[in-house]
């Protein structure tokens, strides 16, 4: 198998994983990132607790081996970047970053880490960063809503004439 290099992101919601895994793509030409967001199963798949609630944060709310196939899939056949050795010579080496929440707890991934970093922010900047996402969600879909209702008008006004 080729040598690859593996960098494994976790850490806290809201802590800045995706973005550091993005930035650090930027920097390292044909690097490739796998998140593990975009492996939650559907909706009507995740339990939930006494109160009604979805339950997103635990490992069975994800399809960690729909996951592990796609991390196969790249080692099978990843694409490359150039990395400074510890020689200071730069040789051609795949380079994978995987970032998610969950991804130190699930077992079958740490074999695979070549650097592993955990993120965390505090307590207040995480709410804070959460409540910007929730108000750009909303003020997302509000906006969808409004393009649909004067679509609808507007055909409506279109039927009358």
């Amino acid at each position: 198998m080729m040598k690859t290099f593996v960098i494994g992101i976790s850490g806290v919601t809201n802590g800045g994983k995706t973005t550091l895994a993005k930035n650090l793509q930027k920097h390292l030409p044909n690097c490739s990132v796998i998140s593990q967001d975009d492996f939650f199963k559907p909706e009507s798949e995740i339990e939930t607790d006494t109160n009604g609630f979805l339950q997103y944060d635990v490992l069975e709310a994800l399809n960690m081996e729909k996951m592990m196939s796609t991390i196969s899939c790249w080692m099978e056949s990843p694409r490359h970047s150039l990395v400074s050795t510890d020689s200071g010579s730069t040789e051609e080496i795949p380079i994978l970053i995987i970032e998610g929440f969950l991804l130190f707890n699930y077992k079958p991934l740490n074999t695979l880490w070549n650097r592993s970093y955990f993120l965390t922010i505090p307590y207040e900047e995480c709410k804070r960063r959460r409540r910007h996402k929730e108000h750009q969600l909303i003020e997302s879909l509000s906006q969808h809503i409004r393009s649909s209702v004067i679509i609808y008008i507007a055909f409506c006004l279109l039927i009358l004439l």
